[in-house]
C-alpha cells in the first residue's frame, strides 16, 4: 500500500538517512526527502512536508531553534525529534517548541517511525 504523505528526514548521518528512507519506502511511503542539515531543510519548506523527522544531534544549528523556525514557517507540519539518548529535558523542550513526538534511536527505529506516522494519519489532518 502506498501512502500519500510527504516526509522530510533531517540527519547529518547519511547512513541513518538512507536506512530510514529504505525502511519507510518498504512500508509504502514513497514521497521521502533527505536533508543532511537543518538549513537545507528550512530552504525546502516550500515543498510543504507533512511530517519531519529531525535528528536532535544535528551539527549545523540548535535543534530547538530549528524546530521553532520550521513551526513558524509551516505550522501544520508534524515534527518528530529523534535522539540517541533518552532525555526527559530534551523531550519536554521539544514538545514546548512544537514537536509532535520524541523517538529514542535503537534497534527498532523504523517501527517507531511507522507508529508515529500511523498515529498522525489517524488524526485525519493530512
Amino acid at each position: 500500500m502506498t501512502h500519500n504523505v510527504k516526509v522530510f528526514l533531517v540527519d547529518d548521518d547519511l547512513l541513518s538517512l538512507n536506512t530510514y528512507r529504505q525502511g519507510l519506502e518498504n512500508s509504502g511511503y514513497k514521497n521521502i526527502h533527505l536533508f543532511l542539515n537543518g538549513i537545507i531543510c528550512l530552504n525546502n519548506l516550500h515543498q510543504k512536508p507533512n511530517i519531519i523527522f529531525l535528528n536532535h544531534e544535528i551539527n549545523d544549528s540548535s535543534t530547538f531553534d530549528l524546530l521553532k523556525k520550521i513551526k513558524q514557517s509551516l505550522p501544520s507540519a508534524y515534527i518528530i525529534l529523534i535522539s540517541r539518548e533518552e532525555n526527559i529535558k530534551v523531550s519536554i523542550g521539544a514538545m514546548k517548541h512544537g514537536a509532535f513526538d520524541y523517538i529514542v534511536k535503537g534497534d527498532d527505529d523504523i517501527r517507531k517511525m511507522n507508529n508515529v506516522i500511523e498515529r498522525i494519519l489517524s488524526l485525519n489532518t493530512i
